[in-house]
């Protein structure tokens, strides 16, 4: 099956329980918004194929619009262990903000300055979001598996966004101290 890791992204997240597609989109979207993401595009045919491998099943709701509810099958469960086993592949990082401050000199110096304002703004709006992940998940009863894990995923991203923003501040001193000396 050539669908990179979304087959993973969905098998993992039927492990704690039955979802309709809408349901995984949104705990992609908000769980996982700081170190993955998945369009509809992407789910929806990854969906359909891990039906016809039965590595999930997916039932029809007879309400409504007829909704269909996904739900992970043992051999859903053995393909996502041993993908789990597999080693990681190496991360692949790229940063538009990055490449645009290296050819900055060709730029004007506002230009630069509001990209990294902007990209900080957004890191301090999601850092918010993850603060409010984790004490919701410590004010709750210790009553899932992998509630731990998922702690330490949420101060992985927790960490990553600070020292975004900690680079931000500094560059922005950095541009601004620039600018003075060219004065």
């Amino acid at each position: 099956m050539k669908n990179g890791k979304t087959k993973y992204v969905i098998l993992g997240l039927l492990t704690e329980g039955p979802m309709t597609g809408y349901d995984i989109k949104k705990i992609i979207d908000i769980r996982f918004s700081f170190f993955w993401n998945e369009s509809y595009g992407q789910l929806y045919p990854v969906l359909k194929t891990l039906a016809e491998e039965d590595l999930i099943t997916a039932e029809k709701s007879s309400e409504g619009r007829g909704k269909v509810t996904y739900a992970i099958t043992q051999k859903g469960k053995k393909a996502l262990k041993e993908w789990l086993e597999e080693p990681v592949e190496k991360e692949i990082v790229r940063f538009e903000l990055l490449l645009k401050m290296y050819f900055a000199g060709e730029t004007n110096k506002s230009v630069i300055k509001q990209h990294i304002q902007n990209f900080k703004d957004r890191h301090i709006g999601q850092l918010a979001v993850l603060n409010m992940f984790e004490n919701e998940l410590l004010s709750m009863a210790d009553d899932h598996y992998n509630h731990k894990d998922v702690l330490r995923v949420i101060d992985f991203g927790q960490k990553v966004y600070r020292a975004y923003i900690e680079w931000c501040e500094e560059t922005l001193i950095y541009l601004e101290g620039r600018e003075k000396n060219e004065v």
